[in-house]
């Protein structure tokens, strides 16, 4: 009976995974010194109160600046702020919403001399918390294919162990 349950939490899980969504930061471009980024929202409207977003990671940042439907939601009431090493974006109130979902609100520009590499981000709005990473400007590139190799190696390793127990 424990076996049977765990088997179907499982394929739950999986099916309903690309069900879930969670707002993100998407990396634009990287022209000479300015990286720009965009805000993207999962869900068909968001409100911020107290919150907002950030990237952190960095270094070298120079300067930030909002842009479009990104200034419009986070100016008024807030607005954009940075350290060498990190932007945030916060207001006191904010919303935001669309007839189509997922959608990008306006641009982030930050300026750096950097070199560009991984950078984390966070997100808190109506829709929840978020994390991940982006790209961005620092000191150092994360070897992308060896994490990628070593992630992989990891979860053969735990499919394999998972095989193994439920075939005994």
């Amino acid at each position: 009976m424990r076996k049977l349950f765990a088997l179907v939490a499982l394929a739950s899980a999986m099916v309903l995974t690309p069900l879930a969504k969670a707002d993100s930061i998407i990396f634009d471009s990287h022209v000479g010194n300015s990286y720009t980024y965009d805000l993207q929202i999962d869900n068909h409207g968001t409100a911020f109160i107290l919150d907002g977003f950030t990237i952190s990671g960095l270094a070298g940042v120079t300067d930030a600046d909002l842009s479009g439907l990104l200034a419009v939601v986070f100016e008024p009431l807030g607005g954009v702020s940075f350290t060498s090493h990190s932007v945030t974006v916060a207001t006191i109130f904010g919303v935001t919403a669309s007839f189509s979902a997922p959608y990008t609100i306006g641009t982030l520009t930050v300026t750096s001399a950097s070199l560009p590499g991984l950078a984390n981000f966070a997100i808190l709005d109506s829709n929840g918390y978020f994390t991940g990473t982006v790209r961005g400007p620092v000191n150092s590139p994360v070897p992308e294919p060896s994490t990628l190799l070593m992630m992989g190696t990891g979860l053969i390793g735990a499919a394999g162990a998972a095989r193994r127990k439920f075939l005994s």
